[in-house]
């Protein structure tokens, strides 16, 4: 298995681009679908000023956009951290964090509407070199404020585990249960109460 997480994806859409990958009120992405999206946003992320190593704050809903908007992410070389679309500490939509993982940063709001919204066309995955030790996702403390660092090879190691061929995602900061089903060739639905507006 691969050790960053985009690339298992991708090895997925290679061996089943067309059974489902995410399924979520009457709207379907395909593997191939999903990998073919992601794959022109990441280049869009690039273009607007996104750099290996760069943290995307990403404010939005569960949805398919947002799993594409997680995946074009590390696709792109950075990391995400995710807040979901009712809390006001970050812009809508996806910012680039100018200083990386500190809280005291800038964001560049990057407008991804009409990326999200096209046709994409198909291109060669990425080649931008990912390692283990690489951060893939930035969780927040109760504050709001980036605290813990989520390494590519913590995620990636896990798909050993027995994943149901369609799983649940529950919406924690991490996003691990999506990226579990999606490394293991599942269907990915959203849970019916998202654990991040139940706390609030």
């Amino acid at each position: 298995m691969s050790i960053a997480i985009h690339r298992a994806v991708e090895h997925q859409a290679a061996i089943r681009g067309e059974s489902p990958a995410y399924v979520d009120d009457g709207r379907s992405l395909t593997y191939r679908e999903l990998n073919a999206r992601a794959n022109t946003l990441a280049r869009a992320l690039i273009t607007s000023g996104f750099k290996r190593g760069s943290l995307a704050a990403v404010r939005m809903e569960r949805s398919p956009d947002l799993a594409i908007t997680l995946l074009a992410v590390l696709k792109a070389g950075g990391a995400y951290m995710w807040t979901d679309r009712h809390d006001p500490s970050w812009p809508h939509g996806v910012s680039i964090v100018e200083n990386g993982h500190g809280d005291e940063g800038r964001c560049i709001a990057v407008d991804m509407t009409r990326v999200l919204s096209e046709e994409p066309s198909p291109s060669p995955n990425l080649p931008i070199l990912t390692r283990g030790t690489d951060i893939a996702c930035v969780l927040r403390d109760r504050n709001g404020s980036p605290a813990v660092l989520v390494p590519h090879s913590t995620i990636a190691s896990l798909p050993h585990l027995q994943v149901p061929r369609e799983a649940r995602w529950s919406g924690e900061g991490d996003a691990l249960d999506l990226w579990l089903a999606l490394m293991s060739g599942a269907t990915v639905t959203p849970m019916e109460a998202p654990l991040e507006t139940a706390a609030a």
